[in-house]
This record gives structure tokens, sequence and C-alpha cells, in this order.
């Protein structure tokens, strides 16, 4: 079959070492079942050396060399145990996460760090970087309940919003519905947040100070864009007398912390912990959440549950993709995209989530049984995402969002809402 082929390994015999310099190193940090990379025998911890001939040191340049590819082979090298090993993959995705990473952090004298705060990476498939963020400072603060917990009793895995000008803020918990504060309150922390725009000089000062505080008092903090994006992190310390402060995000680029190259503009600081719920009372919250956000058309600008959907479709169907400015296309497509992959991550967990509580609920375990099936066959409708949606950032041309892929992103939405709408009645049942 075209593109079956698995891999031709050269053992190379010069390798290319990396000294204790910033030149980036391409390590790959997790593997795709089944991709090409699997196939060939790509491992994580190896480091990508070479792409199609041409040296690599960051995620966007693969992305970059993959889109040119004309040979339906191309040489990856990678280095392994200091040996250079040269693979023959099939062009196309070679289906690894990939990180670029620099050599770890000298700290300088007056750093102050909190140690032990691991790491937040893609390849965990974790995709809401606000609940693993929050799953970390839980722990840290010795509450056992890890991110499918939190992901459910907030209500997130069965939440679905639609922002009416395609806004990839869509899923984020703080955004439309505050499932942020659900979350909070359930794992009995006590919190505030703080935002400061970007452009207020003066008002980052003191913001900067109780960062600094928080963490001389031995408390990370949860912060959005410290690297890169719009995504969420953790300040673990700082240096410099606070010019640089130290942090864990999904875009790190080294093994361990990270010195942040933005200053963040909203932050949620940890005041302390209070009494948490039980188990059973954030159970009973959660089926609360999800049937208030199937049934509410919308939270300010954010089209919530079936809204969504219908809103979603709507735009989908009536929007001039060819007409439209550049930027309002790449963010079409982008919002598009991720809220597609988060829509299938959420109800993956929500089938995970409901399996697992409903011995708690013996006289709804039937209800939760069948609301867990309806969520697998809303899965299964819309997967696989990529033959219909696509990352603005992979386009070679706007042409590959394609009217054909659009067509049928709708057929299977319009099945997806059926679902949700088999969902309601039994959520309609269990929702008193």
């Amino acid at each position: 079959m075209k593109n079956l082929i698995l891999s031709t390994i050269i053992i190379l015999s010069t390798p290319v070492l990396y000294a204790d310099t910033e030149v980036p190193r391409l390590v790959v940090t997790g593997i795709i079942p089944g991709s090409a990379a699997q196939q060939a025998g790509i491992r994580e911890g190896d480091i990508v050396l070479e792409y199609n001939g041409k040296p690599t040191h960051t995620p966007n340049q693969i992305l970059t060399l993959e889109a040119v590819v004309e040979k339906e082979s191309v040489d990856v090298v990678i280095l392994r145990d200091n040996k250079n090993i040269s693979y023959k993959l099939p062009k196309g995705q070679m289906g690894v996460y990939l990180k670029e990473l620099l050599p770890d952090i000298k700290y300088k004298k007056d750093a102050v760090i909190l140690r032990g705060i691991p790491k937040l990476d893609w390849s965990t498939g974790k995709y809401c970087s606000f609940h693993a963020s929050l799953e970390i400072i839980a722990q840290h603060l010795g509450i056992e309940k890890d991110y499918l917990y939190i992901s459910g009793v907030s209500g997130t895995v069965f939440r679905l919003q639609f922002h009416e000008n395609w806004c990839p803020s869509s899923p984020d918990p703080g955004c439309g519905y505050r499932a942020d504060e659900v979350a909070f309150d359930a794992l009995g922390l006590k919190y505030h947040t703080k935002y400061v725009p970007k452009d207020d000089t003066a008002g980052q000062k003191a913001f900067l100070k109780e960062i600094m505080d928080s963490i001389d008092e031995g408390m990370p903090i949860m912060a959005v864009e410290l690297i890169d994006v719009p995504e969420w992190g953790i300040i673990t310390g700082y240096q410099s007398g606070g010019e640089e402060l130290i942090c864990r995000t999904y875009f790190d680029r080294r093994d361990g912390y990270d010195i942040a190259d933005k200053f963040p503009w909203l932050v949620y600081f940890i005041d302390g912990k209070g009494d948490m719920p039980r188990d059973l009372e954030n159970h009973m919250r959660s089926f609360a959440v999800a049937f208030e956000n199937l049934t509410t058309e919308s939270y300010g600008l954010y089209r919530s549950g079936i809204a969504a959907f219908d809103c979603w479709l709507n735009r989908l169907q009536t929007d001039d993709f060819e007409t439209m400015d550049n930027d309002g296309f790449m963010t079409a497509c982008q919002a598009n995209a991720w809220i597609y992959e988060r829509l299938i991550e959420d109800r993956t967990l929500a089938v995970e989530y409901l399996k697992k509580i409903k011995s708690t609920f013996p006289e709804l375990s039937d209800k939760l049984n069948e609301l867990a099936g309806i969520y697998q066959k809303e899965v299964e409708i819309l997967k696989p995402a990529q033959e219909v949606v696509i990352y603005n950032f992979t386009l070679k041309d706007r042409g590959d969002w394609s009217d054909r892929m659009r067509r049928e992103e709708v057929i299977r939405l319009t099945e997806a809402r059926e679902q949700e709408i088999k969902a309601l009645k039994i959520w309609r049942d269990i929702v008193p």
C-alpha cells in the first residue's frame, strides 16, 4: 500500500554533540500510536537533527519543511545515545510530539525557586492547560485529585461553547460559563484572580510584587501566556529581582524549568485551602452544570450547548471563506480546529468520568451508563479530526481548509448535535 513503508535505518559515523550552549535541541516527547515514526522505531527522547537534508531546531521548521516535500519519502536524522541515525519515512506528518529544548537554566544568586513542580506537556494527553495546571497546584498542596476529576466535577467534559466571532478561547474554563470557579470550589481552594492589561506598566509593577510575594511564601501561581501563546502555565520562581519569571508551560524549551518570555496579564493567586466538598456533592454539581450548559443559549458572546452547535454550524455554512480577509480566515481556521479537537477530548473524558463515578450512584447507574454510551457515539462520529479540520500553522495555502472538509464537518457536527439532544433528555431526568 502507498506510504506504508516503515523505514530504512542507517547508523552514521560522526555524531553531532550539543555543547552547553543556547542552541536548541528538537526533542521527541511523545509518539502517536500507529504513526510512521512509531513504525520506524523513533523513540521518546530522540533529538531530531535534520529533516529532508535540512537542519532543524524548532517544531515550526519541521512544519515548514513537511509542507514543501515533493518526494514520496524523506530522510530524518536523529541523535540517540551520541549516535546519529537516519530514518527514511513517508512524506507527511511524522506522528511525533516535538519540543524545542535549551540547556537547563543556570540560576542566578538571587533566584527564588519552588522545586518539584512537574512538567506540563501535550504528550500527556491533557489538552486543557487550565485543568492540567490546576491539577499540579492542587497536588502540590496535598490535594490528591487528578485531571479527570477536575475536568469532570467542573462540568467541562460536558460543555461546548462557541464564540460568535470565531475565538480559540471558546473551550477555556474561564471564558463564558465560569467552569474555573466550579473547579476551584470543588477542590476547596481559596483564590483570587488579577488582571493587568499588557500596556499598564504601572499596574505591572504592583502585579510583579504580588507574584514575588507569593513565591516567597512558597505558593506557585497559575498564569496565562508566559511563553509563546495564551495557554495556562505555572510560575515557579523568579530571579534578577523579578525581571525573569521561572515557569512551567506547555511550550517550555528546557528539560527543567524555563524562563518566561512574556509577562502574564491574568493570574490566579492561591490564598490557601478551605473545606473541600464531598465527592458526591461535586459529582452532583457536575450534573447540574451539564444540564445548565446544554440549555443556556449564551454566556456573554459565547454560545453554549445546543445553541453553540447551531451557531458553529451556521458560521461554517454561511461565512464566505473565499473572500474573508487573511487574518479573519486564519483565526477561524485555528478556532475551528481547536474547538473541534477539544470537543472530542472533552467527550472522551466524559465517557471515562461517567464510567468511573456511576457506582457512586446506584439509582442512576443505568442512566449514567446510557449517557456514557451517547458520548462515546459522539466521539466516534467526530473522529478522526484530521479529515475535517486543519490548523492555520500547517496550511500551505488557504485551499487546504477546503469546502469539502467544511461540508463533511457540518455533517459530523449535525450528527453530534443529535447525540447531545439524546443526552439532554437523560439529563432532564437526572437533574432536579
